[in-house]
């Protein structure tokens, strides 16, 4: 492979890579509603060991 081929592969990889980061949400957890839960636990339920 001549230098000039080289060099353009390796600036296509470096656009293709900065579109694809570029179009990604900023989280993942902004969108998710699994960390939205804003219950807690209940004391009453969490089972000490004898030992313990």
């Amino acid at each position: 492979m001549s230098f000039k081929k080289i060099i353009f592969s390796v600036m296509a990889l470096c656009l293709l890579a900065i579109s694809l980061v570029s179009c990604s949400p900023n989280s993942v957890a902004d969108e998710d509603s699994l960390y939205d839960t804003h219950q807690g636990v209940e004391k009453s339920k969490i089972e000490m060991p004898p030992n313990g």
